[in-house]
């Protein structure tokens, strides 16, 4: 039997020291690395066992269980109230209210249609190999992405945008947040061509996390300001993808998202309120492989 989480207890007392449960008010700060470290410490008298180390990704790791709902503190979710991750400075998260008509702490709006279009995607191309000892983590599954060019099959095909251009520019992004991959989309835009850098999040088992996907496009329009030689992108657009079942066809799911102005994102970001960034996913297909690849699906 799986060990059950140690970090709700922790939650809870971090929110205690917020929330004033007489007078139900709430005192909003943002939760630290080091305050995250001293509840732990806290409750080692009631028997957590948890590490005191890597406390920046606390929130992050708890985000990505698929069990975050179910574990998210009773008392927390009966005050109507949630997380979102924060960045920098020792930031990790912030307790919110939920938004109008919410009835969970974290949705999931990264879920196919009942019927979702398919498009099959041809893997004769990878060494038989490859197929063969792919591994079962995120990574993997954004190699196969750009080594098979399902983005590029994404957006010739299926988006609405009128692409002219689409490259791959590098994967493995380190910052805060990090960034799978990186590809530059040249298109149409009626009166003159434009340009968009396509920020692309996987996570094959595991929720994607909207707050994340935000700091991305935030992060990615900042350094188009201070970065030579990319003036002239006018765009960040986001995708995501994730893994999932259609029947009896497993799928890679591939999100794609409103683009958002440069100078918008630069401005959430200067102004500490990307969480306030539109995420609107305007096209969702499943991928199907073929032949299959190891460590996409399944456990």
């Amino acid at each position: 039997m799986a060990k059950e989480s140690e970090k709700p207890p922790v939650f809870q007392y971090l929110f205690d020291r917020r929330y004033d449960w007489n007078q139900q008010t709430f005192t909003p700060l943002t939760v630290t690395q080091e305050e995250i470290q001293d509840a732990i410490g806290q409750l080692r008298d009631e028997g957590n066992t948890l590490s005191t180390g890597n406390p920046a990704n606390f929130m992050k790791d708890f985000l990505r269980g698929i069990n975050r709902n179910a574990q998210w503190p009773e008392a927390i979710a009966n005050a109507r109230y949630t997380a979102r991750q924060a960045y920098g400075e020792g930031r990790v998260f912030d307790f919110v209210p939920y938004q109008p008509g919410q009835t969970v702490p974290f949705p999931d709006d990264f879920a196919l249609p009942a019927e979702p279009v398919l498009h099959a995607i041809e893997t004769l191309s990878m060494p038989a190999i490859a197929r063969k000892v792919g591994r079962p983590d995120d990574p993997w599954l954004m190699q196969v992405c750009v080594q098979q060019r399902i983005l590029h099959t994404h957006f010739a095909v299926y988006s609405e945008i009128q692409v002219i251009d689409f490259h791959h520019l590098q994967s493995t992004l380190k910052g805060t947040p990090s960034l799978d991959a990186l590809f530059l989309l040249t298109f149409d835009a009626g009166d003159r061509l434009q340009k968009a850098l396509v920020t692309f999040e996987a996570a094959r088992t595991a929720p994607i996390l909207p707050d994340q996907i935000k700091a991305q496009a935030a992060a990615m329009a900042g350094r188009c300001q201070r970065t030579d030689g990319l003036g002239d992108i006018d765009f960040i657009l986001p995708v995501a993808a994730n893994t999932t079942t259609v029947g009896s066809s497993s799928v890679i799911a591939m999100f794609e998202m409103e683009r958002i102005a440069v100078e918008e994102g630069r401005e959430a970001l200067r102004e500490d309120r990307t969480h306030e960034l539109p995420l609107l996913i305007t096209r969702m297909v499943g991928y199907t492989l073929n032949p299959k690849v190891a460590g996409i699906f399944g456990k």
